[in-house]
Parts: C-alpha cells; sequence; structure tokens
C-alpha cells in the first residue's frame, strides 16, 4: 500500500471516495479541486482512504507549538478494514518530527477507534440554551461593531489574546479564518471594543427564527466583555426566543454567568480527540510547580520518539527531561492515556486515574500528577474555514 499526498490531478478521485464515505452529492465541476493537503492511501494504484492535513500553531502553557488538525478521515466502503486510515494515521506520527508537530488534534466520531491511534478524548465541550427572558437582568447594548474584514487585525489579536488563556486553543493567522461575508452567509461576527478603543471580546452567531439565535463562538478578555456581548445579543429577542452558546466547559466564563441562571438547559456534544507526536517536547514545555518534585514516566507508544521512559525533575517552573529506552518507572501510561491525563487539564490524582484505561500507578505519582492540574482547555481551531 502506498501512502503519499495527492497530486492536484487526484483530487476529484479523493472527493468521490468523501462522497462514498459520508453520502454526499459529487459535481464534477465543483469538488474536481481541493486547496487542502491530503494525505491518502493507495492500493494497486487505486485511491481508497484520506484524510485532510491542516497546521496550527496551538496553545500549550503560555506558548504557541506547531500541531496538525486531521480532518475529512474517510475511505471507500468496499476497500475498508484494510489498513488503509491506519497506515495514513501511522505515516502523520512518524513525519511528526520533520514538521515539529508537537500535537494532533480531531474531531473524533468514535473515541474508542481513534483511541487505536493514540488519540484520546480532550473535553466533551457543551451547548447552553436559555430563554432570552431569562437574561432582562443584564442590560441592552449596541456596543459591537460587524466585521466585514476590515478589523482583520484587531480580530486576530484579540484571539490571539482569547488563546493565550486558554490551553489548545489555536491562532488564526489568515482571513479566511473569520467570516467576513455577514450579508451573503447570514452568518455573524461582532467585535467590542472597550473604553480606550481596544477589542476585548467577540461572538460569532446565527439566527434560526423564531426560536434560536446560536452561538458558534464568544470569547472575551473581562466580565464586562461577556455580559456587553450578550447585552448586545438581546437585541435580537423580539424576534427569537432563546440563545444558545455553544463550545463551553465548565468553569469557563459564560459557563460560570449562566450557572446562576434558572431555565437553562446543556446539551454535550462529542468533543475534541488529541494525540502527543512529541512527548519529550511537551514534558520540556510544561509549566510546572515553583516546589521540587520529580517522577518517571514510561510511555507504552507505537512511535519511537515517545516510547520509553521519560525521567523528569522539576523545581521553579521549569524541568530538566532524560529519555531512556527502558528503566523503572512510576506511572505507566499507554499512547492515549498520556494525551488525556497531559493534554485534557482535567487535574486528576492517583485515585481517580486508576479508573482510566491504560494508566499504572507503580510507585509514589504524586509529583506527577502536581505536574498536570486542572488548566482551562478548549481547543477550538476554525469552524467558519480551514
Amino acid at each position: 500500500m502506498e501512502i503519499r499526498y495527492i497530486r492536484p490531478e487526484e483530487a476529484a478521485d479523493y472527493q468521490k471516495v468523501s462522497a462514498a464515505s459520508f453520502i454526499w452529492k459529487f459535481d464534477e465541476k465543483i469538488d474536481s479541486t481541493i486547496d487542502i493537503p491530503v494525505l491518502a492511501a493507495f492500493h494497486e494504484g487505486k485511491l481508497i482512504a484520506g484524510v485532510e492535513v491542516f497546521d496550527f500553531r496551538t496553545n500549550y502553557c503560555g506558548k504557541f507549538f506547531d500541531s496538525v488538525v486531521v480532518s475529512g478521515v474517510c475511505s471507500q466502503p468496499e476497500y475498508r478494514r484494510m489498513g488503509g486510515i491506519r497506515e495514513v494515521m501511522k505515516e502523520i506520527g512518524k513525519t511528526a518530527i520533520e514538521n515539529d508537530w508537537m500535537f494532533g488534534f480531531l474531531h473524533p466520531f468514535s473515541i474508542e477507534y481513534y483511541e487505536k491511534f493514540g488519540y484520546a478524548n480532550l473535553n466533551r465541550m457543551f451547548s447552553i440554551k436559555i430563554p432570552f427572558e431569562k437574561l432582562k437582568n443584564i442590560p441592552r447594548n449596541t456596543d459591537a461593531v460587524l466585521y466585514t474584514g476590515e478589523q482583520f487585525e484587531d480580530l486576530s489579536e484579540l484571539h490571539a489574546k482569547c488563546a493565550l488563556r486558554e490551553n489548545l486553543m489555536t491562532l488564526r493567522e489568515e482571513k479566511k479564518h473569520f467570516c467576513d461575508t455577514p450579508y451573503e452567509s447570514a452568518d455573524y461576527t461582532y467585535i467590542r471594543y472597550d473604553k480606550n478603543g481596544v477589542a476585548d471580546g467577540y461572538v460569532r452567531f446565527t439566527v434560526k427564527r423564531p426560536e434560536l439565535l446560536d452561538v458558534e463562538e464568544l470569547f472575551a478578555l473581562s466580565p464586562e466583555a461577556v455580559y456587553g456581548l450578550i447585552g448586545f445579543l438581546r437585541n435580537y429577542d423580539g424576534i427569537v426566543k432563546n440563545i444558545r452558546v455553544k463550545k463551553q466547559y465548565q468553569g469557563c466564563d459564560f459557563a460560570c454567568i449562566a450557572d446562576r441562571i434558572d431555565g437553562i438547559s446543556y446539551d454535550y456534544d462529542q468533543g475534541v480527540a488529541g494525540r502527543i507526536y512529541n512527548l519529550k517536547k511537551l514534558l520540556e514545555n510544561n509549566a510546572y510547580p515553583e516546589k521540587y518534585g520529580k517522577f518517571r514516566l514510561r510511555c507504552i507508544d507505537e512511535f519511537e520518539q515517545n516510547n520509553g521512559i521519560f525521567e523528569v525533575e522539576y523545581q521553579d517552573g521549569k524541568a530538566v527531561v532524560t529519555y531512556k529506552s527502558d528503566g523503572d518507572y512510576d506511572i505507566s501510561l499507554t499512547a492515549a492515556a498520556a494525551s488525556r491525563l497531559l493534554l485534557a487539564g482535567e487535574g486528576h490524582t492517583a485515585q481517580t486515574a486508576i479508573y482510566i484505561d491504560g494508566v499504572e500507578i507503580k510507585g509514589d505519582a504524586d509529583d506527577f500528577f502536581r505536574a498536570f492540574p486542572y488548566r482551562h482547555t478548549r481547543f477550538v481551531d476554525s469552524s467558519w474555514s480551514i
């Protein structure tokens, strides 16, 4: 089986495989090209499976690192169970070091399926639905500016500030990552500015009359900005009954505000799956406690760069990481378990981690768990255009 990136003339072949996998109608005039890199599997010269591959810079502990986002995972039904997707995912891992990808992300249709490739569910985000009548205590305002593309620098800089506040958020450094065609697409983004004229929050939404104002994204730098954006959205309460805010998690800004409101409902989604591709680099760049600690982590991984013993000794927020191919350890993790404990920000302890598949605690691992406390974590790439 051959694994490689497709050539321009093979775009239609990939699109047909995608159409057969996800059941959509292929149009020769529209779907014969693709601008996204596609890594594909070929059996006897025929394209049988493929994935779309994106590069993003992603925040981890206050620094941005290169990451890979995998999307559009598909395979021709009659060629399934031949290992096409497995070989493609293996190739991504093999080339991660040369591409400097520290970790990877995808939106899984099945958590169990992608655990085979070392991916783990990181955080099941949820949507919060609130009747507009429950928000009457938040004053209406008109303090927001419609994004049309002219304010790209303001919006990109604001998003970068928001991304630094939450682990695993990605930068948006190109115009295509924001919707600048509100009237044509009925997809609106509004920016709020503080009293000094600096952007401090934005909201992206669609309206489904008469029931729902759907907030795809709401990011802000202060409580005033959050309340200000919600107050602005109240201008729509004459044409819709409810507001739904997506991509929330327990402890994030709007979720904390919503906790005090009666009559709300929550709807959980499948979440995002992540995978560590360069464990040593991640351990070296983790934000550690000031107090001294050390641990020995064994990782069981099909990729050579991650498989082995990592001895970590930390103090004053930094660590020295030593790799050994074999040796004694305090805690052993499969690739998927490592991805969850080190990336999800759930703040596990030895008492809770033992219930996660792939975790073995052999010695005193308290210093390991102190090094990975609860962290505000929200992976968001660009649902508008990636």
